[in-house]
């Protein structure tokens, strides 16, 4: 049996939060998540043990995806954690920003049926990234 990734997940959509967690969970892996960026941050730099993969809702307060990316992109501790960027649009910017910046994934947030298949398939690329 494959072993359970650790997963953070970022959103200020707590719908969205818990739609992750259930899809996360039921596929069996750990799932942390996050509906504020600092927080987030402040547990990436004092826990010990880091996720396996990081996905990030591009459109945040305060600290929006791609502000966190950054941070996590110049981090010699984080760089080199899959991001996984969501989002319910893909305007070209974001793509070349994206693929600039090193995320390993762009998933588009649909409806939930079609956001579970999107995020099975992401972790099964992703596992094979990691292994």
């Amino acid at each position: 049996m494959k072993k359970a990734k650790n997963i953070y997940y970022l959103d200020d959509d707590f719908d969205d939060l818990g739609f992750f967690k259930e899809i996360v969970e039921e596929l069996g892996h750990d799932v942390k998540v996050f509906s504020d960026g600092r927080k987030m941050l402040l547990v990436l730099e004092i826990q010990d043990e880091r996720p396996d993969f990081i996905f990030l809702d591009i459109h945040m307060p305060v600290l929006n995806g791609e502000e966190i990316l950054e941070i996590i992109k110049k981090s010699d501790d984080l760089k080199d954690i899959p991001v996984v960027m969501v989002s319910g649009a893909y305007p070209k910017k974001l793509l070349q920003y994206c693929s600039d910046m090193g995320v390993t994934c762009l998933v588009k947030r649909h409806n939930f049926q079609e956001f579970k298949q999107n995020i099975a398939e992401v972790l099964k690329q992703l596992e094979v990234i990691k292994a």
